[in-house]
């Protein structure tokens, strides 16, 4: 009689301990949750960029010509400087060639 009271015991605890093993099992996770979908849908950020760069590519190259034309007319301020004269606009167009190539630069870093 003692056997079958031990036996019912090591039954009783084998049927708790695959219990307590079976339970934990369902906090395992399989994988990583899965994020989010973007608020802003990806297709439609091309279309704008693609559109943005043409008109900074026109802007950038009315620019580099204003640029360029402004660059050719400053050897001719600097031959009058030195005969003593100083032209009156000459100032402003260095100004706006600062002006313009900051903005080129910028145009140009990403």
């Amino acid at each position: 009689m003692q056997q079958k009271a031990i036996g019912r015991f090591c039954l009783g605890t084998l049927f708790i301990a695959i219990a307590l093993v079976a339970g934990s099992s369902g906090q395992h996770r399989r994988g990583y949750p899965k994020p989010p979908e973007p608020s802003v849908a990806q297709n439609e950020q091309p279309s704008e960029t693609k559109s943005i760069r043409r008109l900074d590519r026109f802007a950038m190259e009315r620019e580099a010509r204003e640029l360029s034309a402004l660059a050719s007319s400053i050897p001719g301020d600097i031959e009058q400087l030195n005969k003593g004269l100083l032209p009156s606009d000459a100032v402003e167009k260095l100004k706006r060639i600062e002006k313009l190539s900051k903005q080129l630069r910028a145009q140009i870093r990403p």
